[in-house]
């Protein structure tokens, strides 16, 4: 990463950070001043919005660590035989916070595995996940899985969407500044040059089918076991 692509991904880490802790600060600090003059309800949705800004500044957080532990080559992979559909589960719970969450469906077997570190696939998930509903106004959004050939599990994010311009397919992986269009996820400007890089580490591939207008669907494919085993 030269030295413009790092000035420009700490710019969207702060940026990134900044929308998250300019609530919480505010919800918080309403809450002090005039906790009298809420309901409990009004306060359980205040409490509910910091918890869900605190996890997506968790999210953030935990992108940039990984990405410096990838470009340092000190990335190490806990893998193991994991349930797809626990952590296609665990992503739309940790998303159940955003407006529209209540649209994404789980199309997965609960018998079907996958060889792979249990966070840093969640993490791509997730990502992929929170980023179909952002640039999708209505629709579903679904996350499928099925076996794949040369004994490989395939897992597709799909959305009614904005899709992606032509001309911008080709870069929308590389990081870290998004190639205009449609925002990476997480909107740090590093989620899908993450989710590349991490899903690489694993052996696997990422590629996105588009439509300009029509919405995406983007494609993982990892190895179902061990392949050293």
């Amino acid at each position: 990463m030269n030295d413009a692509g790092f000035a420009d991904m700490i710019s969207k880490i702060a940026h990134e950070l900044r929308s998250p802790l300019t609530s919480i600060k505010g919800f918080s600090t309403t809450l002090v001043k005039r906790w009298d003059r809420f309901t409990d309800e009004q306060k359980l949705e205040f409490v509910e919005t910091i918890r869900s800004d605190s996890e997506r500044m968790s999210r953030v957080v935990a992108e940039v660590l990984d990405l410096a532990r990838l470009e340092a080559g000190r990335l190490e992979l806990n893998r193991t035989q994991v349930h797809l559909l626990s952590i296609a589960t665990r992503a739309r719970e940790q998303l159940a916070a955003l407006p529209g969450a209540e649209r994404v469906a789980i199309d997965v077997d609960d018998d079907l595995t996958v060889w792979a570190d249990i966070d840093r696939l969640g993490t791509v998930l997730t990502g992929l996940v929170e980023n179909a509903l952002k640039f999708s106004d209505d629709g579903p959004v679904v996350l499928r899985a099925w076996h794949g050939e040369n004994a490989t599990v395939c897992i597709a994010v799909t959305d009614q969407g904005v899709g992606i311009e032509p001309d911008r397919t080709p870069h929308v992986f590389e990081g870290p500044a998004p190639p205009g269009g449609r925002t990476t996820p997480s909107g740090t400007g590093l989620g899908l040059y993450l989710s590349r890089r991490l899903i690489g580490a694993h052996g696997g591939t990422i590629r996105v089918d588009t439509q300009f207008g029509a919405g995406s669907t983007f494609t993982v494919s990892l190895p179902a076991t061990d392949p050293d085993a």
